[in-house]
């Protein structure tokens, strides 16, 4: 008897744990049969939501979707484009007539459109701003790309790349042809201010002293009050018709490359895919280029004002 009460023992704990096993496995399918399949459920139902903490939250920087520019322009009958005057890219003569590679370029893409077109001139204070104010419906002026202005606007892709140069006083850097004549304590490096040509003059010249500026950045050059300047430009020839008895190039290469494109308004997607679209069929066709070759060249460039 004692034998066979020990086997019994021994099988008992033998089943046991299959036992168990078949008994969870019995629950969850009564449970499947009771229950919406986990796929049914939404994700709060799965994965309980967490709060994020307070403070965490911040409104978008993007802007708010706003009107449909591209259908707006059609309805109008008039492209409107903010400008300033920087050669060979936007240029005014005289009588108030416009010329210039973005010009040209504004001027096609309107006539495609079969709509007029405007060339309403801001400055470089106010020129995003009046931009996301609707001023106009695009800057299309060799905007510079940057992070800072990339936070608030957007840009299409880039219509050229700018060299940037260095230009130079011949009264005070007239002997100074290499980038070490610079990058001295006493020297004054004027840059357009929040750009990344400010970022390359600190990075070229980290002994230098940077001056930012909000305005023309060769005739502070002119002026005296800086002994050289980095700038953007197609023709640098064009800068230094400016004052060619005062300014100088120190090297013929530019010491980098900066790109340029057109501004828009965020919130309208639309509208920056139409642009980039035409762009790149412009591009394809080798029209840009062929219209960039003839700004840069002397001919193009002489039509400065």
């Amino acid at each position: 008897m004692n034998m066979t009460f020990h086997r019994a023992h021994r099988a008992a704990r033998y089943l046991a744990p299959w036992l168990a096993a078949l008994a969870v496995a019995v629950s969850g399918l009564a449970q499947a049969q009771t229950k919406p399949a986990v796929g049914d459920l939404p994700v709060s139902a799965i994965v309980p939501a967490t709060p994020a903490p307070p403070g965490t939250e911040v409104a978008p920087v993007m802007q708010a979707p706003g009107i449909d520019t591209l259908a707006t322009i059609r309805k109008r009958g008039r492209l409107r484009v903010g400008v300033i005057t920087v050669e060979p890219m936007v240029m005014r003569d005289a009588s108030g007539e416009f010329s210039g590679l973005s010009v040209d370029v504004m001027r096609r893409m309107a006539q495609e459109m079969d709509v007029g077109v405007d060339f309403i001139v801001t400055n470089p204070l106010v020129m995003i701003q009046d931009l996301r104010d609707g001023r106009f419906d695009l800057l299309a002026t060799g905007l510079w790309m940057s992070t800072e202005r990339a936070m608030v606007i957007n840009f299409t892709e880039p219509t050229v790349n700018e060299g940037v140069y260095l230009v130079a006083n011949r009264a005070l850097a007239g002997k100074w042809r290499q980038l070490s004549d610079y990058d001295k304590p006493t020297v004054k490096i004027a840059v357009y201010s929040n750009t990344a040509q400010e970022k390359l003059a600190r990075r070229l010249f980290p002994r230098a002293r940077i001056v930012r500026v909000d305005g023309n950045e060769s005739m502070v050059v002119a002026s005296g009050d800086a002994h050289a300047a980095l700038v953007p430009t197609l023709a640098p020839e064009a800068l230094l018709q400016r004052a060619p008895a005062k300014l100088f190039l120190p090297r013929d290469q530019p010491v980098s490359y900066t790109p340029a494109a057109f501004g828009v308004r965020k919130g309208d997607p639309d509208f920056l895919n139409f642009l980039n679209t035409w762009l790149a069929l412009r591009r394809g066709e080798g029209w840009l280029e062929e219209r960039a070759r003839h700004w840069v060249s002397s001919k193009g460039a002489g039509k400065a004002p």
